[in-house]
């Protein structure tokens, strides 16, 4: 291979890395509960898990965020987060879980389901939010987020 050969692949193997980028240092998996992370908002609060993995079991507690991260539950039917989720910035999948705010309404009090604000993008799947009221979104309060839809089984 001629000496030209072998600058031209070089110099296009470090492009290709410099394009990358850098990858998050640490990111990982957190497991909720665990020794580490005995509720989902301490898995959260940790910026090296990307992605928090819930149990297949009740969680009776509101969760904050505002970062990227993916939180992923067994099912909608199994994994239950019995309070509010508050997602305030970064982009954020939510996955086979259910919101149930089992919240009793009261006259003139609403129980927010999903509350997302601060330009943040919420994605999901499987995700089912229950006994939730607003007086405009279903449950859903999007703030100054322009854009989401919902789909009503």
């Amino acid at each position: 291979m001629s000496s030209s050969m072998r600058f031209a692949l070089l110099s296009g193997l470090m492009l290709l890395v410099a394009l990358a980028g850098p990858s998050p240092a640490g990111a990982q998996s957190c497991s909720v509960p665990s020794g580490s992370y005995p509720t989902i908002q301490a898995a959260i609060d940790d910026p090296s898990c990307a992605q928090v993995l819930l149990a297949a079991q009740t969680f009776s507690e509101s969760v904050s965020i505002s970062r990227d991260v993916t939180v992923d539950g067994d099912s909608s039917s199994t994994t239950v987060i019995e309070g509010q989720v508050t997602v305030s910035g970064g982009t954020v999948v939510l996955q086979d879980m259910r919101i149930d705010t089992s919240t009793p309404e009261l006259a003139g009090l609403f129980s927010e389901g999903l509350a997302v604000s601060g330009g943040a993008q919420v994605s999901g799947s499987d995700l089912v939010v229950r006994n939730a009221s607003m007086l405009f979104g279903d449950g859903f309060e999007s703030g100054d987020t322009t854009l989401w839809s919902r789909t009503v089984p």
